[in-house]
């Protein structure tokens, strides 16, 4: 949700507090059920707003994965390198020789297998690696991030499609909105001006919030809470 909907979402919400503080509207059946359907469209907004800000966490939950992942993966690869390298194993040192850049380079999918085959070659060599730091213990860890950050890696995908769905619906449901307060409620709303005055003027100071594009105040009208409004 941008800040031109949530300032939007804010305005409804007033008129919603207004509505919500007293039940004189309910003596017109077709603005009670404009009501109905107003707090209907309110709670999906809210909903799908709560449904993108957790699709973008997902994201956070996989980059920071990668990292931890890599940086174990990076730590391992060197200690069997170092000990490869003094004990002239030349092979196992070409098999890890990874820098920390190169260990997280490509796709998912790239890394993981590379992740793994250094899981691999350590655990191969375990019995000669524990002068350098690495032991059963950080095996057993690094296969753990290894599976953690196969776990995440849909979920961003995921969230896109959902967050991007949710964007389009939420748009669709301010029109209706909009199109609800603007061509039935605040009509119908004027009956109540002689008879609920303050009712009335309640529902008329919540409506006349006005945001500029962009998200910042043009005008702010405080709400009047019915009780002081007679």
């Amino acid at each position: 949700m941008n800040s031109t909907q949530s300032n939007k979402l804010n305005s409804h919400l007033a008129v919603q507090a207004v509505l919500n503080g007293t039940e004189v509207w309910q003596t017109l059946p077709a603005f009670a059920a404009g009501v109905e359907e107003l707090e209907e469209h309110i709670a999906s907004i809210q909903a799908l707003a709560q449904t993108q800000t957790s699709q973008s966490g997902a994201a956070a939950e996989k980059a920071q994965a990668f990292q931890v992942l890599v940086d174990a993966a990076f730590e391992t690869a060197a200690a069997t390198r170092a000990c490869a390298v003094a004990s002239s194993n030349r092979d196992l040192a070409r098999r890890v020789d990874y820098s920390r850049s190169n260990v997280g380079k490509g796709r998912d999918t790239e890394v993981v297998a590379r992740c793994q085959d250094i899981l691999a070659a350590a655990t191969e060599n375990l019995a000669s690696l524990a002068d350098y730091g690495i032991t059963q213990a950080k095996l057993t860890a690094l296969k753990k991030k290894i599976e953690g950050f196969q776990a995440v890696q849909p979920k961003p995908r995921q969230g896109r499609a959902h967050s991007s769905s949710a964007t389009k619906e939420i748009a669709k449901l301010f029109k209706q909105v909009d199109e609800l307060l603007n061509d039935r409620l605040d009509g119908l709303a004027f009956q109540f001006k002689d008879t609920q005055a303050a009712f009335y003027n309640a529902y008329t100071t919540a409506r006349s919030i006005v945001t500029a594009s962009g998200g910042r105040s043009a005008r702010s009208t405080a709400v009047t809470p019915i009780a002081k409004a007679a």
